[in-house]
Protein backbone atom coordinates (compact mmCIF):
# COMPACT_ATOMS: atom_id res chain seq x y z
CA UNK A 1 0.00 0.00 0.00
CA UNK A 2 1.43 3.63 -0.78
CA UNK A 3 2.17 5.64 1.94
CA UNK A 4 -0.56 8.47 2.51
CA UNK A 5 0.14 11.82 4.23
CA UNK A 6 -2.50 13.76 5.23
CA UNK A 7 -2.90 17.07 6.30
CA UNK A 8 -4.18 17.94 10.18
CA UNK A 9 -7.28 18.67 8.57
CA UNK A 10 -7.67 15.49 6.55
CA UNK A 11 -6.57 13.49 9.39
CA UNK A 12 -9.69 15.47 11.28
CA UNK A 13 -11.79 14.83 9.00
CA UNK A 14 -11.18 11.38 8.48
CA UNK A 15 -11.79 10.70 12.54
CA UNK A 16 -14.85 12.72 11.92
CA UNK A 17 -16.39 10.29 9.41
CA UNK A 18 -15.32 7.68 11.29
CA UNK A 19 -17.29 8.62 14.35
CA UNK A 20 -20.31 9.38 12.25
CA UNK A 21 -20.09 13.31 11.52
CA UNK A 22 -22.76 14.57 9.04
CA UNK A 23 -21.69 15.89 5.62
CA UNK A 24 -22.33 19.27 5.72
CA UNK A 25 -20.61 19.23 8.94
CA UNK A 26 -17.32 18.96 7.04
CA UNK A 27 -15.05 20.78 4.86
CA UNK A 28 -15.85 19.71 1.23
CA UNK A 29 -12.56 20.11 0.09
CA UNK A 30 -10.81 17.79 2.62
CA UNK A 31 -13.51 15.35 2.05
CA UNK A 32 -12.44 15.55 -1.94
CA UNK A 33 -8.88 15.11 -0.59
CA UNK A 34 -10.14 11.65 1.19
CA UNK A 35 -12.05 10.57 -1.79
CA UNK A 36 -9.07 10.94 -4.20
CA UNK A 37 -6.61 8.77 -1.46
CA UNK A 38 -9.79 6.13 -1.42
CA UNK A 39 -9.81 6.51 1.81
CA UNK A 40 -13.75 7.95 2.49
CA UNK A 41 -16.70 7.50 -0.08
CA UNK A 42 -19.47 9.06 -0.77
CA UNK A 43 -22.84 6.70 -0.33
CA UNK A 44 -26.28 8.36 -1.67
CA UNK A 45 -29.14 7.52 -0.20
CA UNK A 46 -32.01 9.17 -1.88
CA UNK A 47 -32.13 12.61 -3.95
CA UNK A 48 -31.49 15.68 -1.17
CA UNK A 49 -29.01 12.70 1.23
CA UNK A 50 -25.05 11.02 1.13
CA UNK A 51 -22.70 10.26 3.84
CA UNK A 52 -19.39 9.98 3.82
CA UNK A 53 -18.28 6.60 4.64
CA UNK A 54 -14.86 5.31 5.90
CA UNK A 55 -13.65 2.74 3.26
CA UNK A 56 -11.62 -0.22 4.36
CA UNK A 57 -8.61 1.61 3.66
CA UNK A 58 -9.43 4.44 5.48
CA UNK A 59 -10.22 1.88 8.28
CA UNK A 60 -6.80 0.28 7.83
CA UNK A 61 -4.97 3.58 8.14
CA UNK A 62 -6.61 4.92 11.14
CA UNK A 63 -6.42 1.13 12.83
CA UNK A 64 -2.27 1.77 11.95
CA UNK A 65 -2.53 5.04 13.64
CA UNK A 66 -3.53 3.22 16.84
CA UNK A 67 -6.86 5.78 17.02
CA UNK A 68 -9.55 2.93 16.43
CA UNK A 69 -9.90 -0.73 17.54
CA UNK A 70 -11.37 -3.64 15.70
CA UNK A 71 -15.35 -3.24 15.86
CA UNK A 72 -18.47 -3.88 14.42
CA UNK A 73 -18.66 -0.70 12.53
CA UNK A 74 -19.75 -1.11 8.98
CA UNK A 75 -17.61 0.02 6.41
CA UNK A 76 -18.07 1.30 3.06
CA UNK A 77 -16.94 -0.81 0.14
CA UNK A 78 -18.19 0.89 -2.56
CA UNK A 79 -15.25 2.62 -4.64
CA UNK A 80 -14.92 6.47 -4.39
CA UNK A 81 -16.87 8.40 -6.74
Amino acid sequence: MESTVLSPHEFAVLLLVNDGAEPDELDRADVEALIERQLVTLEHRGPDRCYARVTLQGYVFLKASGLVRASGRRLATATAH
